[in-house]
């Protein structure tokens, strides 16, 4: 008899823990095949626009996004923003497919739901409204609805964060706290007769969530959850948070982390910020809690909430909807020889999000529609001019569009199937592919080509217009025509003037750039064929260089053979 009593002890405690009937995954080969193919081919960018945006920054400016980014937020007894003027969930993911991107939505209805309604702010409102039985029953039934009219638009991808904050906030005030088991959540006491087996407790919680997701589009909507990192160093330490949510997560796809929740300037920070990130302090730490939380968890993550202005444009001056901050400069600055997307990938990061965490904070859209806007900059802004009426100058365009000529590779395209011997399973991320590059005396001996060439295609009186830098690595590329060249200088036309440019100050890109103009003013000139395929090449655009080497291979063969050569291509 006491065998048998500490048995069923054992066994009441374990249904405490893990749920039971939560081992079967009926989606889980599908939603494999969605992380593998559409978020670990290449690093991912996401962004909060409208539908229209998106297209035309692809269209324009070549802005492949991955994600479209919303808040779906409002609580049980409160307005449900999402679901007013004529939407429906499935409209929202409808609207995402037909601009091509993925919806990323961020569910949060927990603290702003009756009673509490978000007062005196989330910390608190949270786990009261969390053990109201009623409440909950309500909150979990919105949840169904967001998953039935996700699960009619299968099999295009849906991505879910849910609720931002509130799982640290529910594990902060149990007792003791940060127990998973003694967070005081209804779920099989709510009154709601799907979950009615599942625990009191954040198990139960996020065994609901995912319940729900299973019964109703357990093929397209990949669930994330979001850790927090507020003592970073501490008690919630990247480890220590993939840990618990490791065992509390169970058939989760994907993880959340933040920086802050609003542009630096919106803080009443101004520029310079170097590499300050407001949750861990600064680039360094971010990236080793996130490099923690994926090695213990195994889940990756996305960045998310990430802010949307720059210290680039003049029109960001910390004035609302204009805030300056740098976070998206850190990545994409200089691209793709910046280094820190690479950083990124190699900690278990997969993509970054933008999204303005408060009102008034920067959009990467006219949000304010205040048209194109040039005050005078800010010290620690650089003061460029914008030709764009987005509220950040266009810098997410623009930066975008050269973002996307060559995505930060993390896994790639998958093997046929026919070539697989196994299904992979990789341990690690990727590093970025090895580039073709030119040694000194390569390179020297190509700029005199490309100088000599460029000389006689302007001495001929035909117009040479590129897309280079004339203001430094810094500057953003824009087209110029290009007047005049020898040995050391390059001369081109800025606002009628000629200005001279150092041959040596062009970066590779600069160079491609002016190479490809030659190339595509006369497709028959094998020899600026040559040349184009040479830079692009170099500067890692290799897609575009073997077009360039294919155009030129009939009339000077061994000339691309010599190119390809010399730049370490097969």
């Amino acid at each position: 008899m006491k065998v048998t009593y500490i048995l069923l002890c054992a066994l009441a405690l374990a249904n405490l823990r893990a749920p039971a009937g939560e081992t079967s995954d009926p989606g889980l080969d599908a939603r494999k095949k969605i992380l593998r193919e559409r978020f670990l081919d290449h690093f991912n960018i996401g962004v909060q626009a409208p539908t229209e945006w998106i297209k035309e920054t692809r269209e324009k400016n070549g802005c492949q996004w991955d994600c479209s980014v919303a808040y779906l937020s409002g609580g049980f007894g409160e307005k449900q923003y999402w679901l007013n003027y004529g939407n429906t969930p499935q409209k929202l993911v409808a609207s995402a497919k037909d601009a091509g991107v993925v919806p990323w939505f961020t569910f949060y209805a927990l603290a702003a739901s009756v009673p509490a309604r978000y007062k005196p702010g989330p910390a608190q409102a949270t786990p009261v409204n969390a053990r109201v039985p009623e409440t909950m029953k309500g909150y979990f039934e919105l949840f169904k609805t967001l998953m039935e009219g996700a699960g009619k638009e299968a099999p295009w991808p849906v991505m879910v964060q849910i609720e931002p904050d509130e799982w640290c906030h529910l594990l902060l005030s149990a007792n003791p706290r940060m127990d998973p088991e003694k967070v005081d959540v209804k779920v099989g006491s709510c009154g709601m007769e799907e979950l009615k087996d599942l625990p009191d407790n954040l198990y139960g919680y996020a065994a609901a969530l995912r319940r729900l997701r299973d019964t109703y589009a357990p093929n397209n909507v990949l669930l994330g959850c979001n850790p927090s990192g507020w003592d970073a160093q501490g008690s919630m330490s990247g480890q220590k948070m993939g840990e618990l949510f490791k065992k509390v997560c169970v058939g989760y796809d994907f993880a959340v982390f933040e920086t802050a929740d609003r542009n630096k300037g919106m803080m009443g920070k101004q520029p310079p910020y170097g590499e300050d990130i407001n949750v861990t302090g600064n680039l360094t730490n971010h990236l080793k809690w996130i490099e923690e939380f994926h090695n213990a968890s195994g889940f990756y993550v996305f960045v998310w909430q990430v802010a949307a202005g720059n210290t680039y444009f003049a029109t960001c001056n910390n004035t609302p909807g204009h805030f300056c901050d740098n976070l998206v400069q850190m990545i994409l600055e200089d691209y793709p020889s910046n280094p820190n997307i690479g950083r990124y990938v190699k900690a278990g990061c997969i993509g970054w999000m933008l999204h303005g965490g408060q009102g008034g904070d920067t959009m990467v859209y006219d949000g304010l529609k205040d048209g194109i806007t040039n005050p005078d900059p800010i010290p620690g802004n650089k003061g460029v001019k914008s030709e764009y009426a987005d509220d950040d100058g266009g810098f997410m365009r623009i930066m975008g569009g050269n973002y996307y000529k060559q995505p930060y590779k993390i896994l790639g395209p998958p093997a046929p199937a026919a070539a697989k011997k196994e299904t992979p399973k990789p341990a690690v991320v990727m590093a970025a592919p090895v580039l073709p590059k030119l040694d000194e005396a390569a390179l020297a001996a190509y700029d005199a080509k490309l100088r000599a060439k460029l000389g006689e295609s302007i001495k001929a009186g035909h117009k040479v217009n590129a897309f280079i830098r004339v203001f430094g690595a810094k500057d953003t590329p824009k087209q110029y025509p290009v007047l005049a060249t020898d040995e050391k200088n390059v001369q081109v036309g800025v606002q009628g003037n000629k200005m001279p440019v150092k041959w040596d100050g062009l970066s590779l890109s600069d160079r491609a750039m002016i190479a490809k103009a030659l190339a595509e003013r006369d497709e028959g000139d094998a020899a600026a064929q040559v040349l184009a395929g040479v830079y692009l090449a170099a500067d890692g655009q290799t897609e575009k260089a073997e077009e360039f080497f294919g155009k030129a291979a009939a009339k000077a063969g061994d000339d691309v053979a010599a190119a390809r050569k010399a730049l370490g291509m097969k």
